[in-house]
């Protein structure tokens, strides 16, 4: 463990938190001058006082030790939380306009009780690539994010919701 860093480590995190030097002492029940001495890099403090250190400091007893904050689980939650929010938000527009041109290529012909409709290839795309993606992160050992299940929405929900505009227009028609 290099004091110099240590001590940067210490000065930086106890700043963060707006303590003083003697305030820090105080929580962890030493004198100023052991904080001053760690902070300036010419010591490090005993074994016994690690632990209260790095809870006064608002670190994991290993971030003290490595003299640097893990930030890294905290961005990994965030990017989780907002690759999520993207994937519905893509999942979602993707089923809108895939219905929405599903019923604009819908063709009745009452005369001869007739209908016709695409349900379109670019229906399936996305559906396919969210699959694929959670095939892959599977093999990489990630979380999928339930992009198996959203792909797998955008390729049954456009047939189904055409199989019952299909069968509501045939119940009319037959009427």
């Amino acid at each position: 463990m290099d004091a110099k860093r240590f001590g940067c480590f210490v000065a930086e995190r106890r700043k963060e938190l707006g303590l003083t030097q003697k305030e820090l002492a105080a929580k962890i029940q030493v004198t100023d001058k052991a904080v001053s001495k760690w902070e300036r890099g010419l010591g490090l403090p005993d074994i016994s006082t690690i632990e209260p250190l790095a809870s006064a400091l608002s670190v994991s007893i290993e971030e003290l030790m490595k003299s640097e904050k893990e930030i890294l689980q905290a961005a990994e939650e965030e990017i989780t939380d907002k690759k999520g929010i993207i994937m519905c938000t893509f999942a979602v527009t993707t089923l809108a306009l895939s219905l929405l041109e599903i019923f604009l290529s819908i063709k009745w012909d009452g005369s001869k009780l007739q209908m016709s409709a695409s349900v379109p290839y670019t229906t399936f795309i996305p559906g396919l690539a969210l699959i694929i993606y959670s095939i892959v992160c599977v093999i990489k050992g990630r979380k999928t994010d339930g992009a198996w299940a959203l792909g797998l929405c955008l390729m049954l929900i456009p047939v189904i919701v055409l199989g019952g505009a299909f069968l509501i227009l045939g119940i009319v028609a037959g009427e």
